[in-house]
C-alpha cells in the first residue's frame, strides 16, 4: 500500500493514497482504491495514537510477543504436547497438539503466499518512521506473528473447559499481537488480518481433524 508521509507539523498523510498494492509499482484496481486509502489513512491515525507513549506495560507484551509467538517456537511446542498426549493417553493434549500444528503449518504457508503478493510496507519502513539504512521487505499484510498467536489460540480453545477459559487465552493472544504495532512492524489492519487468518485456517483443521 501507500507509504506514509509527514505532511507537516500537526498533520500526517498518505502518499498516494490507495494506488498501490505494494511498493514495485503496481497499482491497485480502482475500484479498490477507495477502501484502501481509507483503510491507510485510519492505520496511519492509529499507528500514531497507539506508538505515541505505549508504556513499559505495552513494551512488555510487545518485547514477549515478539519472541514467544514465532512459528518456529509454536510449532514444535504443539507437536511435543501432541506426542506426550498421545503417549499419556490425554485427549485434550493430544487434540491441542495436531490441532495447533496443522493449523500454525496452514496459516504459515497462507500468510506467506499472501505477503508475496500483497507487498505492503511494514510502518518502519514508511517515512517518516523508517529506520536509515532499512531494507525494505513489504512483508507486512498479514501479519504472522498474529496469525500464529490466533493459530495457536484456536487450537487450545479446542480444548478449554468454558466461555470464560477461551476468552482469557483469546485475550492473550490480542494482547500479545497488539504488541506487533508497538513495535512498529505492522500497522492495525495488518494484526486484524493476520488475526482472522489464523483463527479461520484453524478452525477448519478443528473441524477436519479426528477427535
Amino acid at each position: 500500500m501507500s507509504d506514509i508521509i509527514e505532511q507537516n507539523d500537526e498533520q500526517r498523510g498518505i502518499e498516494n493514497p490507495g494506488g498501490g498494492i505494494g511498493y514495485g509499482g503496481r497499482s491497485a484496481p480502482a475500484i479498490l482504491q477507495p477502501a484502501l486509502t481509507a483503510v491507510d489513512t485510519l492505520d496511519a491515525q492509529v499507528h500514531d495514537i497507539v506508538t505515541c507513549d505505549p508504556g513499559p506495560v505495552s513494551q512488555a507484551l510487545a518485547t514477549a510477543g515478539h519472541y514467544a509467538i514465532k512459528r518456529h517456537v509454536l510449532i514444535p511446542g504443539f507437536a511435543i504436547a501432541g506426542i506426550v498426549g498421545l503417549l499419556t493417553g490425554q485427549a485434550d493434549l493430544r487434540r491441542a497438539g495436531s490441532v495447533g500444528v496443522a493449523g500454525l503449518v496452514a496459516t504459515a504457508t497462507a500468510s506467506r503466499s499472501i505477503k508475496r503478493y500483497v507487498k505492503r510496507r511494514r510502518p518502519d519502513e514508511c517515512a517518516p518512521r523508517q529506520r536509515p539504512n532499512k531494507r525494505i521487505s513489504a512483508r507486512s499484510l498479514p501479519s504472522g506473528h498474529a496469525a500464529s498467536a490466533f493459530a495457536a489460540a484456536t487450537a487450545l480453545a479446542a480444548v478449554s473447559r468454558s466461555p470464560a477459559q477461551s476468552l482469557v487465552i483469546y485475550g492473550t493472544a490480542a494482547a500479545l499481537a497488539g504488541g506487533r504495532v508497538v513495535r512498529h512492524r505492522h500497522w492495525v489492519s495488518d494484526v486484524l488480518a493476520g488475526a482472522l487468518l489464523g483463527t479461520a485456517i484453524t478452525l477448519l483443521a478443528r473441524r477436519i481433524l479426528p477427535r
